[in-house]
């Protein structure tokens, strides 16, 4: 014979199967968002050390690189980027979040450093005391084989043309 479990046991246990689900189901969502957001922290560790190399490393674009060429324009750079990553603790000062969809793929093609195909981009959004006027949009790129990179960052959300960059 079958003994029936008592209703509160049954219930705890499809209760707990529903927790579980939900929980996976909110994991999955993330779709690549903490590591955007984690490559976009590792460049701005770079940038506000003036890690030159590693800060080199991480840029995708020709258009970006060039920024760091002008003097004035650098100093300006870190002195923004250490306004908005603290280096002593390895995280933004600010919330921050990932638009895994957008898709910046045509905007790119032309304006990449290496020409290996682009598997997926996005934007990691850093939020700040102003906001937003001057929340700082980190536009990333992952290539094929590569590690994310950072095409751009802006004050601001903004239409950047990549190609924009005189040879």
């Amino acid at each position: 014979m079958l003994k029936k479990q008592p209703k509160s046991s049954a219930l705890h246990s499809s209760s707990l199967a529903i927790l579980f689900l939900c929980v996976a189901a909110l994991a999955s969502c993330d779709r690549g968002a903490t590591e955007q957001i984690q490559a976009a922290e590792r460049f701005a560790d770079a940038t506000a050390r003036n890690n030159v190399s590693l800060r080199d490393s991480m840029i995708a674009t020709r258009l970006f690189k060039s920024y760091f060429k002008n003097e004035y324009v650098s100093s300006e750079f870190i002195t923004w980027i250490q306004s908005l990553y603290d280096f002593h603790n390895h995280k933004f000062t600010f919330s921050a979040n990932a638009d895994v969809d957008r898709d910046l793929k045509a905007d790119l093609k032309d304006g990449l450093i290496d020409p290996s195909e682009i598997e997926e981009t996005g934007i990691v959004k850093v939020g700040s005391r102003n906001e937003p006027d001057q929340a700082a949009y980190f536009y990333m790129v992952k290539q094929k084989g590569q590690h994310w990179k950072v095409a751009m960052v802006t004050k601001g959300e903004a239409q950047v043309n990549f190609n924009n960059v005189s040879q």
